[in-house]
């Protein structure tokens, strides 16, 4: 097959089944967000045992047990901010924060799905981080990689809410 085209097939092949794509771990790298490092709070919510900060199990739009209702939502950065803001206790977490959960021994998704059910697309998550040298644009994760990145402000994303502790 020529160069070009193995190419091609190989960005259309990554690109448009990264949804069906299983989750794939590398077992000789350590993990970073072990199972046990998180408390199951029975109310939608899990306790970073680490870090010390309370993440919903959901994206938003998802709900249940194993976040399997619902669909997910995006939003724009503002609208993400809003969001937060109407959930009482709730808000967007910080890029250091929102990385601390990247699960680095895994790609598609680079999460611990024990912890985090039903998160196999190709999900960008908005942090509350700004980026300081171009005003129209804030950081984000791409949860299938676990890289971050930014993008601008106007640009649909997923969100993850977290709150401090108690």
């Amino acid at each position: 097959m020529h160069l070009l085209n193995r190419v091609i097939f190989i960005f259309f092949t990554f690109f448009l089944t990264q949804e069906l794509v299983a989750q794939t771990c590398e077992k000789d790298y350590p993990q970073t967000t072990p199972t046990e490092r998180f408390i199951d709070q029975g109310d939608g919510a899990v306790k970073d045992i680490q870090t010390g900060l309370v993440w919903k199990k959901c994206m938003e739009g998802k709900s249940g047990g194993d976040c399997s209702q619902g669909t997910i939502s995006s939003f724009n950065w503002e609208q993400a901010l809003q969001l937060a803001e109407s959930e009482p206790d709730w808000r967007l977490p910080n890029i250091k924060e929102l990385l601390s959960i990247v699960e680095r021994q895994c790609v598609s998704p680079a999460i611990n799905l024990q912890v985090f059910p039903n998160n196999l697309g190709p999900y960008q998550l908005w942090s509350s981080s700004p980026v300081a040298y171009y005003s129209a644009s804030a950081w984000y994760v791409h949860i299938s990689s676990g890289d971050n990145n930014w993008t601008y402000r106007n640009d649909k994303q997923q969100v993850r809410l977290v709150r401090s502790g108690q």
